[in-house]
């Protein structure tokens, strides 16, 4: 009965499908970077998550607390790094902390799905901070699930290492990424082919930062990363007192069905509208750093309020889609955040919002009143 079963994980690792998970929280190489630690909300806080808690039918609630979970870097020997999720295999167990937690690992490519990949033996110390599918062209996921691992690496990793991402990595991404390691110099960065998998003798494994449906950093993570990037993308100070609103008019989702009713609103009160796809990513930084007051739908531009210097941000969700995402994000800032809540949304997450309610937010957002 082993030599069968020994023969079927054979069979099964050799067209890299995996359905067994292991986990390294407890490995003994483990060293723990920043400490796990409780969020605290206020009563405010606390209604708007359970809202969100409520629209998604309590998958994820984060209104009775929220667990910054512990940041670490853990050395691996003999691991495989899959092409196709940046997971890794140990033991021909797939490793759940490496595809995020177990939530991501039963959608993400690494966990029983056949792939094609040849198989490179590579010497040397690897490490990875890619997260495919999540981050292979987002904003949002490369800045907060990505990124934020380098942290850890940099203040405790001094040997020379290799950091593997995934080839055709958009310009973004690597421009971001570049930024920061040119001040670490030991690091170099090598392109892991579409249908390959390396097997690394030696690996420094460093783990995700973020939460589920959380923008939310740890204040030392943002500091770092906003150290390096910012001066990186050149940003100056020109306006820091700009109003902008994130249109998704261009989009295919979440649009403002009555957006009309409300430009006209958003101009009186000395707003610009914004639409950040047509920007390059060092403008829209630039943008997002002189912007005292940010207004949309919830939607990846508010990715960019991280590169915000003190932001107040006023974001609509639908009644039965919303997200803490961008909330998290401003908690983790210090920045102030108010929410308006319309109609229902539609199967493209289209919605409306009251001309009317939407005046007053605004007008006492700009007035510094509790809204």
């Amino acid at each position: 009965m082993a030599l069968l079963r020994n023969t079927v994980l054979k069979v099964l690792s050799s067209v890299n499908y995996f359905y067994r998970a292991a986990s390294v929280f407890h490995h003994p190489e483990k060293n723990i970077v920043l400490p796990a630690r409780e969020v605290s909300f206020n009563g405010f806080e606390k209604s708007f998550l359970a809202l969100c808690a409520n629209s998604f039918n309590y998958e994820i609630d984060y209104s009775g607390g929220y667990r910054q979970k512990e940041i670490s870097i853990t050395r691996l020997r003999n691991v495989t790094l899959l092409s196709n999720s940046g997971a890794l295999v140990l033991n021909g167990k797939v490793v759940t902390e490496s595809a995020f937690d177990m939530r991501r690992l039963a959608l993400s490519p690494a966990w029983r799905m056949p792939a094609f990949m040849l198989p490179v033996t590579r010497k040397g110390i690897y490490t990875s901070i890619f997260h495919l599918p999540w981050a292979a062209t987002s904003n949002y996921h490369w800045f907060f699930d990505c990124l934020p691992r380098l942290y850890a690496l940099t203040q405790n990793v001094q040997e020379p290492i290799t950091l593997v991402m995934p080839e055709g990595a958009p310009g973004f991404q690597l421009e971001s990424l570049n930024f920061i390691l040119k001040d670490f110099p030991y690091f170099r960065i090598a392109f892991i082919g579409k249908h390959e998998k390396w097997n690394c003798e030696n690996f420094i494994f460093p783990s995700f930062v973020a939460n589920h449906v959380s923008g939310f950093l740890p204040q030392p993570v943002s500091r770092f990363l906003l150290e390096k990037l910012l001066p990186g993308y050149g940003i100056q100070t020109n306006n820091p007192e700009r109003k902008i609103y994130i249109s998704r008019s261009k989009s295919t989702k979440r649009r403002i069905k009555n957006e009309d009713k409300l430009l006209p609103i958003l101009a009186n009160h000395g707003f610009e509208t914004v639409y950040p796809e047509e920007l390059s990513y060092r403008d829209q930084v630039q943008l997002f750093y002189d912007s005292r007051y940010v207004v949309g739908a919830h939607g990846a531009g508010f990715t960019n309020t991280f590169f915000s210097q003190k932001a107040t941000v006023l974001e609509l969700h639908p009644e039965n889609a919303m997200k803490p995402h961008y909330f998290l994000l401003c908690k983790g800032l210090d920045f102030d955040y108010q929410y308006l809540v319309g109609s229902k949304a539609d199967v493209n997450l289209d919605f409306s919002v009251s001309a009317e309610e939407f005046d007053q937010k605004v007008s006492s957002m700009l007035n510094g009143l509790d809204i």
